[in-house]
């Protein structure tokens, strides 16, 4: 049986063998045709798939890219919002009448001077011996206290607002205290007195940045780009880059300056503000300092125009790092008092320059000068431009009283007051004109030849 089929499926095999073989030789061609026609039609659905599918992913793709710029673009927005803001505020002109520095906010600092006396007493004076308490070093002509260090500190620990200055640095007529405002920053409060400069001259050189480029070889661009022009302001905005070591970017200032003079207390003072302005823009290769402000209270020993002169400067910036202790200590102790004595030898300078007539300094010095006499009466505090215009009549009129009475006087006795000599008789009397004179009968005569140099000499 089994052998029976084995034979018959040899024969269906034979038999099918054939008739491939013969159907295939014979048709090959067609099947041949109907094969590749087949395989192109799969290749052709595979390749539009394919496109297609590029086509959909490249169009999601482009989505998500803009997807992705919109996103940048708006993190750059809110990440400088305060910039474009305040550039587009005031982008046509800049506000001085929001921007001015009224007297009003800086009238406490014109008493620093009261505040030093305290902060002396408070700071670096023993409460026990009323010696000077050493600093960081001895200087020469100073009685120093004595007392025990335990003593000291426990009659100093009392905190109030004094002791919050800490007494830091001393040097021949200078003392600098400072007081921590953020961790690690520092506000100094500074006295340093110059016995051999004006007033008049210490402001100008304060303010004049054209002189400031030749003596201050920190100062890498110094311009004022603004100016308030309403009468008596004296406000300028000035752009101020900084020399900083090589490891350090330069850092510059954009800031608001201001000087008042009041004659009532015989000081002046010059403020310095941080400000932002259209026409400077912060600069990829420099460090913008945003916070900074200082105080400069200058009084004169006697009048504006005499040498000596005394000032308190009381300043704060935030460079925007924070900077090691040492190098923060470093530039205290080094570079504070060098600026100081630079400042110091640039006033003496200018002093000189101005009495060998130097024609820069002359303009400048006719534009500014006489502060505390000439200056307009509305930057003055406790004056008014009433108080003044009154103040100037009375002036006129005591004077012309004072003349009256000079006139009127027996001439003996205006020659004893003016020490010359004279043969006229006693009875002579001067009258208001100085070329004539009255007798006892009241009849005008003429009178001597000195008479008309009555006013030269009066006033001398």
């Amino acid at each position: 049986m089994t052998l029976k089929l084995a034979m018959n499926g040899s024969l269906a095999l034979r038999k099918l063998n054939r008739y491939l073989r013969k159907n295939v030789k014979d048709q090959s061609s067609s099947i041949l045709r109907l094969w590749a026609t087949q395989c192109e039609f799969v290749f052709a659905q595979q390749l539009r798939r394919s496109q297609q599918i590029l086509t959909h992913y490249a169009k999601i793709w482009e989505e998500r890219a803009l997807r992705e710029l919109l996103r940048r673009v708006r993190g750059q927005v809110q990440r400088h919002a305060k910039g474009f803001l305040l550039s587009s505020a005031t982008l046509l002109s800049f506000d001085w009448e929001r921007e001015r520095i009224e007297l009003e906010s800086v009238q406490e600092h014109m008493d620093d001077f009261q505040f030093l006396e305290r902060l002396q007493q408070e700071t670096i004076y023993c409460r026990k011996c009323e010696k000077r308490k050493q600093i960081d070093s001895r200087v020469e002509g100073v009685s120093y206290c004595c007392c025990p260090k335990n003593v000291t500190e426990m009659l100093s620990a009392e905190r109030n607002a004094y002791t919050v200055w800490e007494p830091y640095i001393e040097q021949p007529r200078m003392i600098t205290w400072r007081q921590e405002v953020k961790p690690g920053l520092y506000a100094y409060k500074v006295y340093v007195e110059y016995p051999d400069v004006t007033a008049e001259d210490f402001l100008h050189v304060q303010i004049d940045v054209e002189y400031r480029k030749k003596w201050d070889n920190t100062a890498v661009n110094l311009e004022i780009i603004d100016e308030d022009t309403s009468k008596g302001s004296h406000s300028h905005v000035i752009y101020w880059e900084a020399l900083w070591p090589k490891l350090f970017a330069n850092r510059d200032y954009v800031y608001n300056r201001r000087y008042f003079v009041d004659r009532q207390r015989r000081v002046i003072m010059i403020v310095n503000k941080s400000i932002e302005h259209p026409k400077c823009p912060a600069k990829p290769h420099t460090q913008r300092v945003h916070e900074y402000w200082s105080y400069m209270v200058i009084k004169p020993t006697t009048t504006f125009n005499k040498p000596g002169v005394s000032f308190v400067l009381t300043y704060f910036d935030n460079p925007g790092l924070s900077i090691p202790k040492y190098i923060t200590t470093w530039v205290a102790k080094k570079q504070m008092p060098d600026f100081l004595n630079q400042l110091h030898q640039a006033t003496l300078n200018y002093a000189k320059a101005k009495k060998q007539n130097e024609t820069r300094i002359i303009e400048f010095w006719d534009k500014h000068k006489d502060p505390g006499f000439e200056y307009p009466p509305d930057t003055l505090l406790g004056y008014s431009v009433e108080d003044f215009s009154e103040a100037q009549k009375e002036e006129e009129s005591s004077l012309q009283k004072v003349l009256i009475d000079k006139a009127t006087m027996p001439k003996r006795e205006l020659q004893r007051e003016l020490m010359v000599d004279t043969a006229k008789p006693s009875g002579d009397t001067v009258c208001e004109d100085p070329g004539t004179s009255i007798d006892d009968n009241n009849t005008p005569k003429k009178a001597s030849w000195w008479s008309y140099l009555y006013s030269y000499i009066y006033f001398l």
